[in-house]
């Protein structure tokens, strides 16, 4: 089984770029080895496509909070094909939606065991963004995401290492109602992204 988590220090990028590689690896893309050992990349043209874009100097990707939009642009360039897909409540950019309609897509990905990027803002710093493995709810009013944070390591036995509870009925797009445990911080959930499951055979035989 492969190696799933990666903590910021691992590979090159931000927080979204390690989340993606997460992602990749979650839907069967991608092994560890992949993305530590360049000699793979020259057996598949995929994986190559990925470390060029990804780890070998890709700047700017959340360099004032994050932009799944972007990573899903490239992700996608790098496929061949639209396998992510980036959405927000963010106005004016793609695939905008309402937070309530956000929180119910984020809850049916993971109902069908699909990991979900998420990406969020925070009063005191930039945007952050973690993958989330599984919720459960909490109240008439709240969801529990439990979530591999890359900034933090990941505690012996534990499979996940940040559990964030989102305001499901909240209607207010931009408010702080949204909460960290591990940072202990107010957020606002505001963005997710998810990839659809392509047969592994199509990119890079393992």
């Amino acid at each position: 089984m492969s190696r799933v988590f990666a903590k910021q220090g691992d590979l090159d990028g931000s927080c979204s770029i390690y989340c993606l590689m997460m992602m990749l690896i979650f839907h069967k893309f991608l092994d560890w080895d992949d993305l530590i050992d360049s000699e793979r990349a020259k057996d598949c043209e995929f994986v190559s496509r990925i470390q060029h874009e990804f780890l070998l100097g890709f700047k700017g990707v959340c360099s004032g909070g994050y932009r799944l939009q972007e990573i899903s642009e490239r992700a996608n360039k790098c496929f061949g094909s639209k396998i992510c897909e980036a959405y927000t409540t963010v106005p004016g950019t793609p695939n905008t939606v309402r937070r309530g309609l956000l929180h119910d897509l984020i809850r049916v990905k993971l109902d069908c065991r699909q990991p979900v990027m998420l990406g969020y803002s925070r009063q005191s710093e930039v945007g952050h963004a973690l993958v989330a493995i599984a919720y459960r709810r909490e109240a008439k009013n709240r969801l529990r995401l439990f979530c591999l944070d890359p900034s933090h390591g990941v505690p012996f036995m534990q499979l996940w290492n940040t559990v964030i509870d989102i305001d499901y009925l909240s209607s207010d797009d931009d408010d702080y109602t949204d909460t960290n445990y591990y940072d202990e911080e107010k957020i606002c959930v505001n963005s997710f992204l998810v990839i659809e499951d392509f047969p592994v055979e199509s990119y890079c035989p393992f």
